[in-house]
Order: structure tokens, then C-alpha cells, then sequence
């Protein structure tokens, strides 16, 4: 119930109020990240089913890896149109469950009753909780290592271990790369728990870790009909495969390499408040307001950790200096954070997340402590209070920079008084009492400051209905579009109709058509690299670009090659000097035009020019080359050699005398003739003179399967990421399907693991004891 109050203050504007958990500032991923998603995957298993492939996302890709977001946000279950006004009783759900898995790791613990519901109450509303109102990541991540924690410590104290595989398999629902980073949090904490619980008894400590351990790769195994073929698709992106360089954040030259003072600096400053250092656009702190530290967890933590060592055995002081190096060391040497991440982030997220894991069991243990025997350091609590207190006065510029006054002074106020009344309890001997004044304390804090931190900028109820945003005029013109075209072809829109402040690249989502464009984490990789071979991400910014993808967009060549058919444009001027674009509606201040030159899915090309040679092209020849031949590699060339190759030269002179509309006539007449379409499976027919390469203008992916006349055809990667299918002289009926990769192999280890599970839960209900 305390959690519940505590929530529905927080966000009583928005469970009451005019606003929605969709922001527009720094918290802009919700916009134009999260909300395309559930709406596209809303509308998806409603027509298609379980995600598989789709083409509104890039030039198409997978999007299995989003499985887990059928259970870690159902609100994918719900119409579209309800999806946005659910948000914040989504959030508060996973703030309940959360808070009470913490409440109840801490009560197996041993630790009261009251200090486990601050606990409760700073875990539930923490920085990196609060955050997940905007970046939904953040908080599936709490809900789910929090689960991990509690089902370690039930395994540990009674010795029921049924639920750690659960918890370890919904973490990895988050991202399969979220089983890695349980597998950090048990090997710390499980072998350090059975020490400070038992003692050093190495047999007892090996035999209890090792059978978690297993347990632990049970639930890896449960889930591996969603882990197998998100990991294939993780390891197929730009930062998931480790292929470019740019993407290897924060590689310092030495382990002990230090990092700025404006790091350090707010490292610190956001230990007291998420938003000392700034609130969304405002934040000058180091990196941005999301990715920079997020651990601040109640003020009292801050407070009260250091007592966790007055009244504890020698043993457990020494794990609780562990406990405090694990998280302090990566934060002062940051090569340590970076390997945490695998070399793949230079950010804090879920590091901050266990960093707020160490603080609070540090401090509710003392805290418990304190109410049950009194005891308290008064000395330590008056040094803590003065070097809080002096680092948050001192008169060093930099730190007056970043930090808000106004907040510096409230963050004062609230520090003098959890300490007096600590104080003033062990005083009077009523701990219990001033224990449960401090709950309500801590309940009024977090509400104070998470308010500053989820009232920012937000689309408010009143917008959905109106004509902005996502409920623009691209709602009809996307919908008379397809009333009058029901063939395959790709829309351009010149820009983002998302509200936030920061561009949209994922429009074809909410719309329902298909582009080029796409920001995600997981895109394609072939589909970068297809990008970057024609010069649509530059060789400076992949990095950036990768994520946030343009696609095609003012290339008109290559759009026109890649199915290009309508453009929709707020300026028009760019797009009446082009020859090949008709404008043939208007909405408002929003212009249609059709691209006159627009070539069919799937072109077939009779001869080849070698990846090396094209790689080494300009862009303006890539582009001219894409639509008169297949770039291939030799080792994909039939043996048969019935596909002729184009030296540069021919292929110079080819250029020069052919123009581009006896080219363009010459691609629609042999292209595949389309029967039937759908995300995941394709049919038509190809006539070929001579054998040939059909160029299927969407990413290789190996989960397309082609077949032409009943026999399969060779799929492969072509034009530096496209899709081919080599076809033979005569008539082709083609199919194409797309399977999930790894479905059938992953959904044999998880019966095979379901069984092991159900055997081993009726055979060893319990964890040994040595």
C-alpha cells in the first residue's frame, strides 16, 4: 500500500492528470523509439502473429528479438489507440512488483521490517527506476535482476531454487545480452552471500553456487526458443557483431587511466538527487541525462551506508568492503566499466542499477540494525553528514556549475534532518518509532524529487485526438495511398511526424508503410553495410548513423532502385526540380508525389560485377551500377559460369550509352511479377532468358528461404548486403518465406529444458545443504 501512495503521487499527472508517460525532451526515446514499437508490434501479432520479419522497420529486418516485449510490456495486447494512455499504469505495476521482490529479498535477509520498506520505497523510486518512465529498458531491468536477487537469496535461505530459473529467463527476455549481465550479478553475489551467511566453507560454497549455477543455465535453457534467435540477430548488428571499430566505446590506452573531473563531479552530485545536475535538456552534467551515473536510491542510503560496518562481524566487514569496491572501482577507473560492457558502451544503466543494489543493503542493514539493537555509530553519522554536506558547499566552480542550487539546498535540509532524527531515536530509545518517521521521510523525498524527474515535457492526453503527431495528416495519406495501390513499393517522408524535440526515424511503425529509414539498438547489420557501401552513412559517423538511419532519403537514384514509389514532403521545392517525381496531392502544408521512375520488388540482372571492383567505385557509379548489374562475390558466382561478368570498363561504357529509361523500361519487364505478399512469405513468377540473379532489394537476413518450381534456390548476400536468388534459364515460380532463425533447435532445448526443470523440481526441491 505505501508503494502504491507513494506511485500514484509521483505520477498523479498522469494517472489524473493531462499528461502521458511519452516525453519530449532528453526522455524523446519514448517517442520516437518505444512508442513506434508497441504500436507496430500491437498492429503486427494481430495480423501476422508471433514477430518475425517486417518491412516497416529499415528496408526490413527481423524483429524477433522484440518477443520479450510480449511479456515484459503487455500493453502490445491492447489496440493500438490504448496503447499510449496505458503507459503509466504499466510503469506503476512494474513498480509495485519490483518494490515488493525487494522487500522481500531484504526481509530473507534478515533485515526489519520498517528498514525493509525503505528499502522497498528507495529501490521502487530510484534514479534508474524513475528513468524507466521514459527509457521503459531501465525499468525492466530493475523488475528483472531484482527478481534474480530475490530468487537467489529464497534458493539460499530455504533452499527453494525453482524460481531462479524463471527469473534468470525473464531477464534475458529484456535483451539476450541481460542473461551475461545476470550471470555477473549471481557470480558476485551468490558465493559473497554464502560467506557472510556460513562462513568460509569452500565445500559448502562450491556445491551451493555450482548447483544455483546450473539451476541458473536451466532458465537460459527454458527461454532458448526466444534467446537462440535473438542472439543471432544481437550478434548480426553493427555493435552486437564487433566488425566495425567505431562501435568500441571507451577503449582507454591503460587500465588505471582516470577520467575528467566533470565525470567525477557528477558521478557524485547524482548519488544526492537525479536531477542536482539538471533535468532533461537542462542536465549539464557529464555525457547525457540518461547515460551518465543514475544511482541515487534516497538520501538516507547515502547517510546511513557507512554504519553497516558498526555492529557487523569481522567477516561481513570485509564483504561489505567488496561489496563497496565492486562499484567504486569501475566508477574511478572507468576501463572497468567498459569491460563490464564488453568493450560495446561507455555508459552507466544497469551498473547503476547494482550500485543502487550495494547502497541500499548496506544501509537497510544498518538500518535494521539500529531499530532492533540500537545500534549506531553517532561519530561515523556526524563525519558522513559533514563530507556530504562539505562536497555539496564546497566553493569549487565546476561543481557550482552543475549543480541546482535550489535542489543543493532541499538535498541540505533533508540530509540534517534524517540525522537528527537518527539521533534524537537513539537518544530517546524509540528507534521503532522514529524508524517509521523516517519511512514517511523517505516516502515525501522520493516523491519530491521523482516528480522533478517525470514531469518533464510530455504529450498530453488532449493531443491524441487532435491533428499533430502521429495522428497527422499521414494518417490519410498513407490510407488513400494504399486504397488506390495495393502493390509493393516504399514510401519517403521528409521528416518525423513523433513530437519530441529530436528527429523520428521510425515512422513507418506508427503509419504502417515501408521506407528506409530506422533508429534502433539492433539494426540490421547488411543493412548498414549496403548503407555505408553507397555512401548513405559516411565513414565519420557510423556510429551515430548506424543507429539513427536515414536510409535512402535524397538519394534519388538509389530510392528509386529500392521501390521508392510516393514521397511525402513539408517542402516541395526540392522535389518539383525533379524530373522523375509527379505531384499529385496535397494535404494542408503536406505535399504527395510520385516518383514516375519507380522500379518493382525484385529485379533480375543476366550479368555481375565483382564486390572488389564495386567496392571500389565512387557513390555516383554504385548508384548507376546497382540498377544495370549484381554486385556479387566470385565465390557466389554459379560454376556453371552461365552469368556473364563486367569488366569496368564495359561497365563504363554501358553507363555512357544506355540512359537511364531504356535501363529502367528494361528492369520492370523482367522483374518478378508479384503474385502474393506478405512480411513473411512471397510468391510470383520471373521469366529468364538465361540464368540470372533476382536482387531482392531488402538486407540479407539467412532466415529467407527461396524456391523456385518446387526446388530450392540458392539465397546470398549481394550488392554489399542485399538479398539474391539465383535463378536458372525458363520459367520461375519463386517463393519466398522467411523462418526465424535458430526457432526449431532453440524450441528443443527449451522442451528438453522444461523437462529437466519439471524432474529436477520433483527429485531435489531443494538446494543441498553441502
Amino acid at each position: 500500500m505505501i508503494l502504491l501512495v507513494v506511485g500514484v503521487l509521483i505520477f498523479s499527472d498522469f494517472v489524473f492528470g493531462p499528461r502521458l508517460l511519452l516525453y519530449k525532451e532528453s526522455g524523446g526515446d519514448s517517442l520516437n523509439d518505444i512508442y513506434p514499437t508497441l504500436v507496430h508490434l500491437s498492429d503486427y501479432i494481430r495480423i501476422h502473429g508471433l514477430p518475425s520479419w517486417s518491412f516497416s522497420v529499415g528496408m526490413g529486418q527481423s524483429i524477433y528479438y522484440l518477443v520479450g516485449e510480449l511479456i515484459l510490456e503487455p500493453v502490445v495486447w491492447l489496440p493500438r489507440h490504448l496503447i499510449a494512455p496505458s503507459l503509466v499504469y504499466l510503469h506503476l505495476t512494474k513498480v509495485l512488483i519490483a518494490g515488493l521482490l525487494f522487500w522481500g529479498f531484504l526481509r530473507f535477509r534478515g533485515v526489519c521490517f520498517s528498514a525493509s520498506i525503505v528499502g522497498a520505497l528507495g529501490l521502487a523510486f530510484s534514479a534508474h527506476m524513475s528513468m524507466g518512465a521514459c527509457w521503459i529498458t531501465s525499468a525492466d531491468d530493475t523488475l528483472c535482476f531484482t527478481c534474480v536477487l530475490f530468487a537467489a537469496e529464497l534458493a539460499i535461505v530455504s533452499g527453494q531454487w525453482t524460481l531462479l530459473p524463471i527469473a534468470v529467463a525473464l531477464s534475458g527476455m529484456v535483451t539476450v545480452f541481460h542473461l551475461y549481465l545476470s550471470a555477473i550479478l549471481l557470480c558476485v553475489y551468490v558465493p559473497m552471500r554464502l560467506v557472510e551467511r556460513d562462513g568460509w566453507k569452500p565445500k559448502r560454497i562450491w556445491v551451493v553456487s555450482s548447483r544455483l549455477a546450473m539451476y541458473a543455465l536451466l532458465g537460459g535453457g527454458i527461454g532458448a526458443v526466444v534467446f537462440f534467435g535473438s542472439a543471432y540477430l544481437l550478434l548480426n548488428t553493427p555493435r552486437g557483431s564487433m566488425t566495425m571499430d567505431k562501435f568500441a566505446f571507451g577503449v582507454h590506452s591503460h587500465v588505471f587511466e582516470l577520467g575528467t573531473p566533470l565525470y567525477y563531479f557528477t558521478a557524485i552530485v547524482r548519488q544526492f538527487a537525479a536531477d542536482l545536475a539538471g533535468t532533461g535538456d537542462a542536465y549539464v552534467g557529464w555525457r547525457n541525462y540518461y547515460e551518465s551515473p543514475l544511482s541515487y536510491c534516497s538520501l538516507l542510503a547515502l547517510l546511513l551506508f557507512p554504519q553497516a560496518f558498526t555492529g557487523a562481524t569481522r567477516r561481513q566487514r570485509i564483504l561489505y568492503a567488496l561489496f563497496l569496491c565492486l562499484i567504486a572501482v569501475p566508477v574511478v577507473f572507468p576501463w572497468f566499466r567498459y569491460l563490464f560492457w564488453l568493450f560495446r558502451g561507455d555508459y552507466f544503466r544497469t551498473f547503476s542499477l547494482f550500485t543502487i543494489f550495494v547502497l541500499l543493503l548496506l544501509s537497510t542493514s544498518a538500518l535494521s540494525r539500529y531499530v532492533v539493537s540500537g545500534i549506531i555509530n553517532l561519530r561515523a553519522l556526524a563525519v558522513t553528514l559533514a563530507l556530504l554536506l562539505a562536497f555539496l558547499h564546497l566553493p569549487i566552480s565546476q561543481i557550482g556549475h552543475i549543480v541546482n542550487n535550489q535542489l543543493k539546498w532541499s538535498v541540505t535540509v533533508l540530509l540534517v534532518v534524517y540525522a537528527l532524527l537518527l539521533i534524537i531515536g537513539h537518544r530517546t530509545k524509540r528507534q521503532k518509532l522514529v524508524t517509521w518517521a523516517i519511512v514517511v521521510l523517505s516516502g515525501a523525498e522520493l516523491v519530491w524529487f521523482d516528480r522533478i524527474t517525470v514531469n518533464g515535457p510530455t504529450v498530453l492526453k488532449s493531443e491524441l485526438s487532435q491533428r499533430t503527431g502521429y495522428n497527422d495528416s499521414t494518417v490519410e495519406i498513407i490510407k488513400d495511398i494504399k486504397s488506390s495501390d495495393a502493390g509493393f513499393f516504399r514510401v519517403t517522408k521528409t521528416w518525423g511526424s513523433s513530437l519530441a524535440n529530436h528527429p523520428s526515424f521510425n515512422d513507418a511503425m506508427v503509419f504502417g508503410y515501408y521506407g528506409t529509414s530506422s533508429y534502433s539498438s539492433f539494426n540490421n547489420i547488411d543493412y548498414i553495410n549496403f548503407l555505408i557501401s553507397v555512401g548513405a552513412i559516411g565513414p565519420e559517423n557510423v556510429a551515430t548513423d548506424s543507429l539513427w538511419s536515414l536510409g535512402l532519403m535524397w538519394q534519388p537514384l538509389l530510392l528509386t532502385f529500392a521501390c521508392e514509389k510516393y514521397a511525402i514532403t513539408t517542402q516541395p521545392e526540392l522535389f518539383d526540380q525533379a524530373e522523375q517525381y509527379e505531384h499529385i496531392k496535397q494535404y494542408g502544408n503536406v505535399y504527395v508525389y510520385r516518383n514516375n521512375a519507380f522500379l518493382p520488388f525484385g529485379l533480375v540482372f543476366n550479368e555481375y560485377v565483382p564486390s572488389y571492383i564495386f567496392s571500389g567505385m565512387s557513390d555516383s557509379m554504385k548508384s548507376q551500377t546497382l540498377v544495370r548489374a549484381v554486385a556479387l562475390d566470385e565465390t557466389d558466382v554459379p560454376s556453371n559460369n552461365e552469368l556473364p561478368r563486367l569488366s569496368l570498363g564495359e561497365l563504363e561504357g554501358r553507363i555512357h550509352d544506355v540512359s537511364l529509361e531504356d535501363v529502367f523500361v528494361r528492369n520492370r519487364s523482367t522483374a518478378l511479377q508479384v503474385e502474393s505478399f506478405d512480411q513473411t512469405r512471397i510468391a510470383g513468377k520471373v521469366q529468364l532468358d538465361s540464368a540470372g540473379v533476382l536482387v531482392l532489394q531488402m538486407p540479407f537476413d539467412r532466415g529467407w528461404h527461396a524456391f523456385t518450381n518446387g526446388q530450392r534456390a540458392p539465397v546470398i548476400k549481394v550488392d554489399a548486403g542485399l538479398t539474391g536468388v539465383i535463378l536458372q534459364r525458363g520459367q520461375n515460380n519463386l517463393e519466398l518465406s522467411y523462418r526465424r532463425p535458430f526457432l526449431a533447435s532453440g524450441a528443443l532445448v527449451s522442451l528438453l529444458s522444461l523437462l529437466i526443470f519439471a524432474a529436477a523440481a520433483r527429485k531435489w526441491p531443494n538446494v543441498p545443504k553441502s
